[in-house]
């Protein structure tokens, strides 16, 4: 994964959107993160970014510390958590483009994801590009570990042509864009919207339950 490009292109578009945010907005509670305001996703981001940089947290960040990313920032305005942002994110970019272990992918999907999160809480259209290369970094951790006694699933993504075979063996197909993909097998997709997704080859009620690799929300999300 293209970690520090995707996490650059993310950070400048969600710089570019919260100078068009008014304080009604940036009040407008996230879907996909219940418990946040745009406000608080923005002060998680820049808390994360610091911490990695410090060497404070080493990725993926447990719930406990996000927690404690937003809490410290919950005094600051926006314009303060944005130029703590804007000062991290320089060293962040060049720590994801020289360290080569899969978790220092991780805050390129965090970033992305939530640019997406706080889109469709604004009722904003998704920014679906490097969607390909969000969907393989899970896919492809959930083809190397899914467990032996769930059904196979070949899943497709039907506009990159891309596919991951999870187990052995013939069994349910799972296709969809790289997009909903992503979204779905990484918590951004109910349990009802994964199993109302293109599925074919059998029943997807036992093997669904495996594919978010983050909870999946109680409610349905539009983006």
């Amino acid at each position: 994964m293209d970690s520090a490009r995707i996490y650059e292109t993310s950070h400048h578009r969600l710089l570019d959107l919260a100078a068009t945010l008014d304080e009604e907005r940036w009040r407008t509670v996230v879907p996909a993160c219940p418990d946040w305001t745009v406000r608080q996703v923005y002060a998680h981001l820049a808390g994360l970014c610091a911490d990695v940089v410090r060497g404070d947290v080493t990725p993926p960040a447990t719930d406990e510390v996000t927690a404690r990313q937003v809490a410290d920032r919950a005094d600051h305005d926006p314009g303060t958590v944005l130029a703590e942002w804007r000062r991290t994110a320089p060293a962040l970019l060049d720590l994801l483009a020289s360290r080569t272990r899969r978790r220092y992918c991780l805050p390129a999907l965090d970033v992305w994801h939530h640019e997406n999160d706080i889109r469709g809480a604004l009722g904003l259209p998704a920014r679906a590009g490097d969607a390909d290369q969000l969907a393989d970094f899970p896919l492809g951790g959930l083809a190397r570990g899914w467990p032996a006694e769930l059904p196979p699933v070949r899943v497709t993504a039907t506009d990159t042509g891309q596919e991951w075979t999870l187990g052995e063996g013939a069994g349910l197909t799972l296709s969809g864009t790289a997009f909903e993909l992503a979204r779905a097998v990484t918590g951004r997709r109910s349990a009802d919207q994964i199993l109302a997704m293109d599925w074919a080859g059998g029943d997807p009620a036992q093997v669904a339950p495996f594919l978010p690799t983050l909870p999946a929300p109680a409610e349905d999300l539009a983006v």
